[in-house]
């Protein structure tokens, strides 16, 4: 027994370790799918910028008000100059994976109030966000797996 009461007395109570474990796992799911979302709205958000943005100059480079070669030149090199920036590529990409992960951090409030209060909080707010992320945990493997609650959209008579 004298055995048993040292590793206890060296080891977490291991309801801490449960409850610190599922609050890790929890915000590290999070921050996985928050990172890979702004990773894909990044690049989607600037090449939108930048299919929008060579449109313009394609089009202001096309259209000419007169016949001066001068003018024609230089919305040209207008045109040429937007095709080899990549300045506004990489603040587009900044912004874009900005939205991606606070936009995912948005849709994932619960699982991430119930990962901070369970790796922050007391003993008792830590046991129930443990509780509350097991529970909703549940429901959300329920939800997915088996499609319950998932509108169908193919109606086969």
């Amino acid at each position: 027994m004298a055995i048993l009461t040292r590793i206890r007395s060296v080891l977490p109570n291991v309801s801490t370790m449960v409850t610190k474990g599922a609050g890790l796992a929890a915000l590290g799911i999070v921050a996985y799918d928050a990172n890979y979302v702004g990773k894909m709205k990044s690049d989607l958000y600037a090449s939108t910028r930048d299919a929008k943005t060579t449109a313009y100059y394609l089009n202001n480079s096309m259209y000419m008000p007169n016949m001066s070669k001068f003018n024609e030149k230089v919305k040209n090199w207008s045109f040429t100059t937007e095709l080899d920036q990549t300045y506004k590529r990489f603040f587009n990409e900044g912004i874009g994976y900005v939205r991606g992960f606070t936009g995912m951090l948005i849709n994932s409030v619960v699982t991430l109030g119930l990962g901070l209060g369970a790796l922050f909080g007391g003993k008792t707010v830590a046991k129930g966000s443990t509780i509350g992320l097991a529970v909703y945990a549940g429901y959300k493997f329920v939800k997915n797996f088996f499609g319950i609650g998932t509108p169908n959209t193919l109606k086969i008579d």
